[in-house]
């Protein structure tokens, strides 16, 4: 289509944006910012990726609506937050870099240092307006986060803004972020895989190779690649391999296949993080009809409410986020060889299922009057039981067989006698429900004077309810490995030239952890940003 290196070219444009969400929009709005020409290639026939369907909320450190609420965020004390929660093993406050390998200690600087400049920049462009979201980190009640308010952000909707009609949340922000980068002169292709990258006999990337449609061509890059493709949630055979626990589908776009994995490898990057995801729990029913859902169990709704395993014991916090509540699924028993938790079961009572109180994060309770297929109920916990093994023998397919113990209703019995006397003091002290910020502020008002928002007694007779909860991610967090530039690093440790990688497609910053709300696109944005940035500022690279 032009300024091409030869007949065999396609298209030959600076910088080459591998994906169209936050990491690919951020760098594709610093390279054309910087004055380079770009291009979006986006494997699925719609913009957006994971991010759209997201919140659209993003935790960044320090960031400018922070400032200008006069809320400090002290980068030393925040840096010992990042490291501390991301590689705790690994965490010392009395070290240089707090314990961690000096480039994971880079990056967590420049994940702190370069996000305000990014929203600054972003700001200054018109792509969008910011405010604060009142939600406080994930890790809010940790002694290390000196600044637990303030993090969260958003992209402001504008006047006249239609809820249900106008665009919301995670697709609003992106198309805030592509508006911006296609007005600086980028241009975005559908339909458009990545399968190779080329490169010339120094080694450097100099393109990529591209399905678009049923054709292959190439299209080069001058000055970098930046992929920004999404992480391996939806290929079964790498979650199974890679992932320290099983999981049974998730949130990620459909495309989230492990492009950049499979890539990255053949480029000789190294790998890092392949065992963490964005831990959560989904629906049974509906991952079982299809792995790619749009819908986790945020946060699970109701005081009345608890989780049980397949012995009918409580095993976790059941309101605790869900990055940490969805890693209970990962726990395994080496007495009896199994996972134990590898399905939830929610139990919970009428005055759950018929409470009217509005709550953004009621699913999957279903709004009063509405019935859902997947919730099973009966009169009595035996009752329940029968209900729920007939059930999971539909399911074996997906489980593995997965089933109750026979003594699971008599456990149950016990589980909620023992929860409604910790219910009536207010106090969870197997698990601590209720204790955190973050529990606090999603947990809604408190029901019939209860001490404790988040707990109320089960109620002496049914019926009772069931949703069965099983494992899932809202993507994977491993990949190649990259510097606080956003370069690719190689197997010895040095940046592959020409080669970029942000967001879920990468071995992740924030290690195990998951920062605070809008984790994912906050730093997905930061660091497509950066690469976008480096690469404009590099030599013309050109093939043999």
């Amino acid at each position: 289509m032009g300024d091409s290196w030869g007949s065999e070219w396609e298209e030959v444009v600076d910088v080459v944006v591998v994906g169209s969400g936050a990491a690919g929009f951020g760098a594709a709005f610093a390279a054309a910012r910087a004055g380079e020409s770009v291009i979006v290639l986006e494997k699925a026939a719609f913009i957006g990726g994971t991010t759209a369907r997201s919140g659209g909320v993003m935790w960044v450190c320090n960031n400018p609506v922070m400032k200008a609420q006069g809320l400090e965020d002290d980068r030393a004390a925040a840096l010992r937050y990042l490291a501390r929660t991301a590689y705790p093993t690994q965490y010392n406050p009395r070290h240089d870099t707090l314990g961690l390998p000096h480039n994971r200690y880079k990056v967590i600087e420049a994940f702190y240092d370069r996000g305000t400049e990014a929203l600054e920049e972003a700001v200054a462009a018109g792509m969008m307006e910011l405010e604060a979201v009142p939600y406080p980190d994930y890790y809010a009640h940790l002694p290390e986060d000196e600044a637990p308010w303030g993090r969260c952000i958003q992209a402001k909707y504008p006047p006249g803004h239609r809820p249900g009609l106008d665009p919301t949340g995670g697709q609003f922000l992106v198309d805030r972020l592509r508006s911006g980068a296609e007005s600086l002169g980028t241009r975005t292709v559908l339909d458009a895989e990545v399968v190779h990258l080329v490169r010339n006999s120094s080694g450097d990337v100099v393109g990529v190779e591209v399905r678009i449609g049923r054709r292959t061509a190439l299209i080069g890059a001058r000055k970098g690649v930046v992929f920004g493709s999404g992480g391996f949630l939806h290929n079964p055979d790498y979650t199974r391999e890679f992932l320290r626990g099983p999981v049974l589908g998730g949130a990620a776009a459909e495309e989230a296949t492990g492009d950049f994995l499979r890539i990255g490898i053949e480029a000789g990057a190294q790998l890092g993080n392949l065992a963490h995801a964005w831990w959560a729990q989904g629906v049974l029913d509906m991952l079982a009809r299809n792995r790619v859902t749009s819908r986790d169990v945020y946060s699970p709704y109701g005081d009345s409410m608890i989780q049980v395993n397949r012995y009918g014991r409580r095993a976790v916090n059941e309101k605790s986020p869900y990055n940490e509540r969805g890693q209970v699924h990962a726990v395994w028993d080496s007495v009896r060889g199994e996972y134990p938790n590898l399905l939830m079961y929610m139990l919970f009572d009428d005055g759950v299922l018929l409470n009217p109180e509005g709550s953004r994060f009621r699913f999957p309770v279903p709004p009063v009057g509405e019935t859902a297929d997947y919730i099973v109920s009966a009169s009595t916990w035996d009752a329940l039981a029968e209900k729920l093994r007939e059930k999971l023998r539909g399911f074996a397919h997906v489980t593995g067989g997965a089933t109750l113990d026979d003594d699971w209703a008599a456990n149950v019995r016990h589980s909620v006698s023992r929860w409604n006397e910790m219910a009536r003091d207010g106090v969870d002290v197997d698990f601590h429900r209720g204790e955190s910020p973050i529990e606090q502020t999603w947990a809604g008002s408190s029901r019939n004077g209860m001490r404790n928002a988040t707990m109320h007694p089960f109620t002496e007779s049914g019926p009772y309810h069931c949703v069965i909860l099983a494992p899932v991610g809202l993507d994977t967090k491993g990949g190649p490995v990259t510097d606080e530039d956003a370069r690719v690093l190689d197997t010895m440790g040095e940046p592959i030239p020409g080669l970029y990688g942000a967001g879920n497609c990468v071995a992740s910053p924030a290690g195990q952890a998951y920062w605070g709300p809008g984790g994912t696109v906050g730093m997905a944005f930061i660091f497509g940003f950066i690469a976008g940035k480096h690469a404009a500022t590099q030599s013309e690279r050109r093939p043999d």
